[in-house]
C-alpha cells in the first residue's frame, strides 16, 4: 500500500482474486499504521501478498472439506468472459487449458501416488507437492518513459537514448532488437547509450515490469517517425543500402532524429492485460531437522509472443527464485528494545544459494501464444513470476501435513513464512516420544 499526500492506493485487491472466480467478492480495504516496521516494494507492490493471501483460502478450503487441493482450484478456476473484480472482463483467459497441460506433461497424478508410497515408507523423510495457477494483472497506467533516438550521417549508425534502467532485465537488447526489427538494420549498428536527465527527462520510474515493453513501444514510434520522414527519399533511390540511404536523407535536410513519451495515463482500464502462468513444485523435507530440497519444478508461462525467450526464460527462473528467498529462507529479525536488524548480512540472513534453486528446474513458455494489447504480441515478465514460488512453500507445507498425519495430528494450521528450518522442524510437531524404538 503506498499513499501520496493526500489520497492512498490500494494495491492488494488488483491482485487478491488470483486466478479464481468469484460472483460476490466484497473487498474493504484500510490504511493502517502498525508498530512494525515498513516493508518495501521490492519483491511487487503488494501482488505476492495478496496472491499467498488467496492460494491459503483455497488450502484451507481443501483441507476443511478433506478435499484434493488441486480439485478445489480446479473448480473456482476463471473461464473466458467471466469479470474480475475491479470490473475487467476476461476477454482473453486460457488458465483452465494451462492448468490441465501441466497437469498432464509434469504427470501430477502419478507423482502424487508416488510421493503417497515414499511417505508410507519413510517415517523421517517426507515429500509434498503443490500445483498453483497464476492471474496477474498488469498495469500501464501512468508509466511515462522518454525515448530519444538519433542516427549519424556518414556511417548510419543509430544512437538510442531510453528512460529505462538497465537492472539486467535485459532492456537494452530488447530495446535495440525492436529497433533493427523495425528500420531493417543489422544490431551492430545500433548502440543503448546511458540515460540522463538531458535526453530522458521526465521519465517514470523503472518498476512494475513495464519498462522494457513500453521503451520498445516508445522505440516503434520513434521508428514509425524516422520511416516516415524518409521514405520519400527512399522511393527516388533504387535499392538503397542503409548508409546510402541516411546520407541522402540528411543531404536533403531530412530530420534523421526521433523523440516519442510514451502516454499510458490515457489507458482506459486499470488492468491493461492479465498474465496466466501454473507452476508446479514437489519437495522433500527432513522432519528432524527442518531442512528441506526442492526436487523438481514445473513453471508454464503466458509470455505470449517473447520478445527475446532467452532474456524471459531468465527472468521468469530469477522471479520464482526470488520469491523461494520470500517464502522460504529469508526472515528479518529485529532487536525487540532497540529495533537494530539483527539480520544485517549473510550470517544470518539468508537469501537462495544454489542448494536452494530446484534440483530440476522445467521453465516452459505456452506455444502458439498472442497478445493483442501487448508490444508486438509480448507479456512482461519480472514479477508475474514471484508469487508462483507460494507452490513450494506450500509443497513444504504438505510435507509438514505428512508428518503429523503419523502422529495424528493432520488437521489445518497456520504455517507462517519465510518457512525456515526451525519453523518447519517445530511444525512438524516431533518430540521426545516420537524417538523411540518402532516410532
Amino acid at each position: 500500500m503506498t499513499a501520496n499526500d493526500k489520497v492512498p492506493i490500494v494495491r492488494m485487491p488488483g491482485w487478491l482474486d488470483n486466478a479464481y472466480y468469484c460472483a460476490n467478492w466484497k473487498m474493504t480495504p484500510y490504511l493502517c499504521k502498525t508498530n512494525k516496521p515498513p516493508n518495501t516494494a521490492c519483491r511487487s507492490p503488494g501482488s505476492t501478498a495478496a496472491v499467498f493471501i488467496m492460494e491459503t483460502i483455497m488450502e484451507h478450503v481443501a483441507k476443511s472439506l478433506n478435499k484434493d487441493q488441486l480439485d478445489v482450484r480446479k473448480l473456482n478456476l476463471y473461464q473466458q468472459g467471466q469479470k474480475t473484480p475491479p470490473g475487467m472482463v476476461l476477454k482473453y483467459c486460457n488458465i483452465r487449458s494451462m492448468v490441465t497441460q501441466l497437469e498432464t506433461s509434469a504427470q501430477i497424478a502419478s507423482r502424487k501416488q508416488q510421493i503417497a508410497q515414499y511417505n508410507a515408507a519413510n517415517r523421517w523423510k517426507k515429500r509434498g507437492i503443490s500445483l498453483m495457477p497464476l492471474k496477474f494483472a498488469l498495469n500501464w497506467k501512468g508509466s511515462q518513459y522518454n525515448t530519444l533516438i538519433n542516427i549519424s550521417n556518414g556511417d548510419g549508425s543509430i544512437a538510442i537514448f531510453h528512460g529505462g534502467v538497465n537492472l539486467g532485465q535485459g532492456i537494452n537488447i530488447k530495446v535495440a532488437q525492436t529497433c533493427a526489427y523495425e528500420l531493417g538494420v543489422p544490431m551492430d549498428i545500433i548502440s543503448v547509450k546511458k540515460a540522463s536527465t538531458m535526453t530522458n527527462c521526465n521519465s517514470h520510474t523503472t518498476a512494475g515490469s513495464v519498462t522494457s515493453e513500453l521503451c520498445c513501444l516508445s522505440v516503434i514510434e520513434c521508428c514509425k517517425m524516422l520511416k516516415e520522414r524518409m521514405a520519400p527519399v527512399k522511393a527516388k533511390m533504387v535499392n538503397p543500402s542503409w548508409k546510402d540511404l541516411v546520407v541522402q536523407c540528411y543531404n536533403q535536410g531530412v530530420d534523421i532524429t526521433a523523440r516519442y513519451v510514451t502516454e499510458p495515463t490515457n489507458v482506459s482500464t486499470y488492468t491493461r492485460y492479465n498474465q496466466y502462468g501454473v507452476c508446479c513444485s514437489e519437495v522433500e523435507l527432513d522432519v528432524l531437522t527442518g531442512e528441506h530440497q526442492i526436487l523438481r519444478v514445473d513453471l508454464l508461462y503466458d509470455a505470449g509472443k517473447s520478445l527475446n525467450p532467452d532474456i524471459d526464460i531468465g527472468q521468469a527462473e530469477g522471479g520464482f527464485v526470488m520469491g523461494l528467498g520470500h517464502f522460504l529462507t529469508e526472515r528479518v529479525i529485529y532487536d525487540s528494545t532497540t529495533g537494530e536488524n539483527l539480520t544485517s548480512n549473510t550470517w544470518e540472513y539468508h537469501p537462495p544459494m544454489p542448494k536452494d534453486i530446484p534440483i530440476d528446474f522445467r521453465v516452459e513458455f505456452l506455444n502458439n501464444s498472442d497478445n493483442v494489447n501487448g508490444v508486438l504480441g509480448s507479456k512482461s515478465l519480472g514479477e508475474a513470476t514471484v508469487p508462483m514460488s507460494i507452490s513450494a512453500f506450500l509443497a513444504v507445507k504438505h510435507a509438514i501435513e505428512a508428518a503429523r498425519k503419523e502422529i495424528s495430528k493432520d488437521i489445518y494450521f497456520t504455517l507462517y513464512g519465510p518457512a525456515t528450518v526451525d519453523t518447519v522442524q517445530l511444525n512438524c510437531l516431533t518430540d521426545i516420544t516420537n524417538l523411540t524404538y518402532g516410532n
